[in-house]
């Protein structure tokens, strides 16, 4: 364990999640970009590495909500190491901030760090899958090599909300919506203008980069996404996995009946996500082509 005074909430909490069998290490690249690293404790795998950008609109910052999950992902990986990007947030740090610092951290991961490319997975979760995809983005278009693959748990994908599915989800969707009006176009300059934006502040929201539904992704690696189908984002989703599949990409898709916006990340308790974050790390298992791990999803109250 870190003697890091200001880490002293983090243990208690990781140690009262299912990371027992993990230890851990925070740490910045040379550059100043702050990460986390869970290993297990015994038998760790030189060569994989699950590396997991988290959500949050780009205000929230990492906490234990993702870290509980590290157990899981590195036994899908076959006892890989799992790193965090603890990524600065807006509205004081905004684009392309938090994709510069992805980037420099996938340089250490896959220099100094020693893993290869091929041997390393990504994953997302709403800003993080938005990140997770602008990363894999970055890394093709400058010709570097790019990860094994990546899963991405309702991933933000358009800033300009333009998507079918914000309409017709506007009055199902128990965290964005409202249950007793419409959503007209005036409600959509309105929610664009919302503070949930402030990371983009000054940038082109059909950037690619900002706004991955625009992208072109061709020779994009494997994915695998989860997504409610009663979130408002539903379609950030879809459009994504669209266009992934015209472009010859293998990917796969889990849609969660009647489910809101991230509900994967509630694996443990509501049977859904359950089912959803089962075939994430199925998905992970297949890529490292390790299959003697199951989900025990009754293992813990917030497993």
């Amino acid at each position: 364990k870190s003697s890091h005074p200001g880490l002293r909430k983090l243990s208690i909490l990781f140690w009262r999640t299912p990371n027992r069998d993990l230890t851990y290490k925070v740490g910045k690249t040379k550059n100043g970009t702050r990460y986390e690293i869970y290993l297990p404790k015994e038998n760790v795998h030189p060569e994989h590495a699950v590396y997991y950008l988290h959500g949050g609109g780009y205000v929230g910052k990492q906490h234990w909500l993702y870290r509980y999950q590290s157990r899981y992902f590195s036994k899908a990986a076959g006892n890989a190491s799992v790193i965090y990007l603890d990524y600065d947030v807006a509205p004081k740090h905004v684009y392309p901030t938090q994709l510069n610092q992805a980037l420099d951290l996938w340089e250490e991961i896959t220099g100094s760090f020693g893993f290869s490319p091929e041997n390393v997975v990504l994953g997302g979760d709403s800003a993080g899958g938005n990140l997770l995809l602008a990363l894999i983005l970055k890394l093709r278009d400058e010709g570097k090599p790019l990860p094994r693959g990546g899963f991405l748990i309702s991933p933000w994908t358009d800033m300009l909300a333009s998507g079918p599915s914000y309409a017709e989800n506007y009055q199902k969707d128990a965290v964005f919506g409202h249950r007793k009006k419409a959503f007209t176009e005036h409600s959509r300059k309105k929610l664009l203008d919302f503070d949930l934006y402030c990371w983009a502040e000054g940038a082109d929201r059909t950037d690619p980069y900002v706004s991955p539904v625009y992208a072109d992704f061709h020779d994009f690696p494997p994915l695998y996404f989860t997504v409610g189908c009663n979130e408002m984002m539903r379609s950030d989703t879809e459009l994504v996995v669209e266009k992934l599949r015209k472009s010859n990409v293998p990917v796969g898709i889990f849609r969660g009946n009647g489910m809101w916006h991230a509900f994967t990340l509630y694996h443990g308790i509501v049977p859904e996500a359950v089912a959803a974050f089962s075939c994430i790390l199925n998905f992970i298992s297949d890529l490292f082509q390790t299959y003697d791990y199951v989900y025990p999803d009754k293992d813990y109250l917030l497993s």
